[in-house]
């Protein structure tokens, strides 16, 4: 399990899950946008809660989990 995981604001989770090859896919439901994340196994489609003030290190750590990261990869994104 990584460690040192912060709250994070959702456009500076944003920013660190473009870096990691996520993008935008559509606007979901109230403020909430889905962001797409294809790999060469799956496809993982997350919606992100855009209206959350700040976002707990274990919600942070549960959207990380939902896009198939693995700890080593949220290591190196979190740097």
């Amino acid at each position: 399990m990584p460690k040192n995981i912060p709250s994070l604001k959702p456009r500076e989770l944003i920013k660190i899950l473009e870096k990691g090859g996520c993008r935008f896919d559509r606007e979901g439901k109230g403020d909430h946008c889905l962001y797409i994340r294809l790999t060469p196994e799956s496809k993982h489609i997350v919606p992100i809660d855009m209206g959350a003030k700040e976002m707990s290190p274990a919600y942070v750590l549960r959207i990380f989990r939902q896009f198939g990261f693995t700890d080593e990869e949220i290591d190196q994104l979190l740097k």
